[in-house]
């Protein structure tokens, strides 16, 4: 909608006025009394849909026959057909019965935070195990590759095979 800065009516409140005077507001409904342009407005508005609705009336051929509905059949209907939904709603209340009855066993709320408890103890277990592995082996399993430790401490007899003490040493050139 365009809104007009003049003081005339606006083309939404010229709308209201086409369709129902009553609708617009007092000092609109003062301003359209009192304006000549915007009371040619809504005349012109008026008359280009009363042409709107001439056109479209001569635009469709008129109606000429007359509507006639079928006649009515017969429903095939069987006996059976007042017991089905008898036996659907039979159906769905078991169903309703057998799952409120398979959840009858309740937990007291003793059980439940024994439960919890013991829930919380296994989680506090496998938290202990974690940090004492760390405390073990404090660097990731790919550094211990790439130094050659595997973790576990070397006994004397490995270090002396891989440093001989001075005793070991009688062959050596210095003693000579």
């Amino acid at each position: 909608m365009k809104y007009q800065t003049t003081g005339h009516l606006r083309d939404e409140q010229i709308i209201w006025a086409v369709i129902d005077k009553q609708e617009l507001s007092g000092e609109a409904r003062q301003h359209l009394q009192v304006c000549e342009a915007c009371n040619i407005k809504v005349e012109q508005f008026s008359g280009d849909l009363q042409d709107f609705g001439r056109e479209a009336r001569q635009a469709v051929p008129p109606f000429s026959g007359t509507v006639k509905l079928p006649a009515a059949k017969p429903s095939m209907g069987s006996h059976y057909g007042g017991w089905l939904p008898f036996f659907g709603a039979v159906a769905m209340a078991g169903l309703l019965m057998f799952f409120y009855f398979m959840g009858m066993q309740t937990v007291t709320p003793i059980q439940y935070t024994m439960l919890q408890q013991q829930e919380n103890l296994l989680e506090d277990e496998a938290l202990m195990r974690e940090i004492s592995e760390m405390v073990e082996y404090p660097l990731s399993d790919d550094i211990y590759r790439i130094t050659g430790e595997n973790g576990a401490g070397y006994d004397d007899d490995f270090l002396d095979f891989i440093v001989p003490g001075m005793q070991d040493d009688s062959q050596s050139e210095l003693f000579i």
